[in-house]
């Protein structure tokens, strides 16, 4: 082999380690969501509320990156003599930056004025109330889209839709912080978290409508997987 065929070889090896590596890159953007579980039972257990109340999620098996939009949330009143009450107002919604944001109770068409109260949700004894919620601020009117935007008449485009991710693991202008936090999270050096804190009331025999609200705090973890995890025959639901 003669130097310039060392050289052609050396080029043509770079070339096909280069976009080998924007392959595995093209996949490298799974994750999933873990619930913490044993913290909203013990929370529950601080507040003797293990027998009357009961929370659940629901995510996808894995998500691609800016694909968590939305949280579905199962709250099961065990009790045979309690009203529970969902006060979605007094609910909020973090981000990787701990920055607040109000809770959204999604539905079917709806056109809800974002500023006006939300209605609590009641959820009567032996019952359970699930619903699709999110952040305030990953919606948008159809009206507000650039692509396939309806006639402005249109009462559809009334309707919201959630148009933004629920956590953002790209973001335009992240902190320092956060962008070497993402950094290492992109590598699986670490996991990120972000919460949920949900408000209720209780109504019995012995309390009122108006009672002291109780607030639970549902811890959810990202957890990075391997690029494979990515390839198009593993299953994403």
């Amino acid at each position: 082999m003669n130097s310039v065929d060392a050289v052609i070889l050396t080029a043509y090896l770079l070339c096909l380690t280069y976009f080998l590596y924007k392959i595995v890159q093209s996949f490298n953007d799974e994750f999933i969501v873990q619930v913490n579980e044993d913290s909203i039972k013990q929370q529950l257990n601080d507040r003797n509320l293990q027998d009357l109340l009961e929370i659940k999620f629901k995510f996808e098996k894995q998500y691609e990156y800016n694909a968590l939009k939305q949280v579905g949330v199962g709250i099961s009143n065990k009790s045979s003599d309690h009203s529970i009450y969902v006060d979605w107002d007094y609910s909020s919604f973090n981000d990787l930056e701990k920055r607040s944001r109000r809770v959204t109770r999604l539905a079917p068409g709806v056109t809800l004025d974002l500023s006006n109260e939300q209605v609590f949700s009641t959820i009567a004894p032996n019952t359970v109330l699930k619903e699709t919620i999110t952040a305030e601020d990953t919606l948008q009117r159809k009206s507000e889209r650039k692509d396939k935007k309806l006639d402005t008449p249109s009462p559809v485009n009334l309707e919201l839709e959630v148009a933004k991710p629920l956590i953002d693991l790209k973001p335009e202008k992240p902190s320092d912080d956060l962008k070497k936090r993402l950094g290492k999270f992109t590598k699986a050096q670490i996991d990120l978290e972000f919460f949920l804190e949900l408000a209720f009331r209780f109504a019995g025999a012995d309390q009122t409508f108006g009672g002291d609200r109780v607030h639970v705090l549902c811890q959810f973890t990202l957890r990075k997987l391997p690029w494979q995890a990515g390839l198009p025959w593993n299953p994403k639901k």
